[in-house]
């Protein structure tokens, strides 16, 4: 194993989760974590020693039980009556958000878009899918809305969790830094080396395969230049070989 792979090994080394009881000090710590980070949880994990994000998320939802919050479930009648106000107004969102009242234009459109569009695929994702959504990654970066645009049906939220659920761990070997006590900051690190790395490989494959399809091309031209019948057609496209072979059947018949 290189010295590379070592290096981002044990960026990723996992912390090993603490069982013990959550104490009044660690609660407050964790509050003061919240004010400071809102709800970005690897940023809070740094005020509450020895617990990882996913810990501290946990720890709070149980802390405040299943208040209601602004981003609370959608109701089917809710799903309906957007349906049926999509299809009156078409994606006006500031128009159908006056009409709900109870909901935002940014909430009617995310609703909209990433659940209730019909020409939404919701089954599995494919390995051609996965593959394609590596790939395109590797070239574009987070751009999730352009990559959406590249996978007929599927939306740019579908495509975004599906990187972080699975493309991230199992294409690009990255540990998911919610069960670890990476910092934001070190977990783009580690995530854009990892890119920039298998960009590289990839780009090297590519080299490759061109020079490949090249040899091949010449070598091709080289034998059917050699094996040309002396009475072989000079005004015939030289670069098509399948005008070449169609002369040489015309000869020997």
């Amino acid at each position: 194993m290189s010295e590379q792979s070592n290096n981002i090994d044990s960026f990723c080394k996992k912390v090993q989760s603490i069982k013990k009881a959550w104490s009044k000090k660690e609660d407050k710590q964790l509050q003061k974590g919240i004010e400071q980070c809102g709800m970005n949880w690897i940023n809070i994990a740094e005020y509450v020693l020895d617990r990882n994000p996913n810990q501290c998320a946990q720890r709070w939802k149980r802390l405040n039980g299943r208040r209601s919050r602004i981003n609370k479930y959608w109701k089917k009648s809710e799903d309906e009556q957007l349906i049926n106000l999509v299809q009156k107004f078409g994606l006006k969102w500031s128009n159908i958000a006056q009409i709900m009242q109870v909901r935002n234009g940014k909430q009617c459109r995310d609703r909209y878009t990433n659940v209730l569009d019909p020409n939404l695929k919701m089954n599995s994702f494919s390995q051609e899918e996965d593959e394609l959504i590596y790939e395109q990654y590797l070239q574009q970066g987070s751009k999730w809305s352009y990559i959406s645009k590249q996978l007929q049906g599927r939306s740019p939220n579908q495509i975004k969790n599906r990187f972080y659920g699975h493309i991230r761990t199992n294409y690009l070997q990255i540990e998911n830094p919610y069960y670890s006590k990476q910092t934001s900051f070190k977990s783009k690190q580690i995530l854009q080396k990892i890119r920039e790395e298998h960009l590289r490989k990839m780009d090297n494959l590519y080299t490759q395969q061109f020079n490949s399809d090249q040899n091949s091309s010449a070598n091709l031209d080289s034998f059917l230049f050699q094996n040309l019948p002396q009475n072989f057609n000079s005004n015939i496209n030289f670069k098509d070989p399948s005008m070449i072979l169609e002369n040489q059947f015309e000869q020997n018949n």
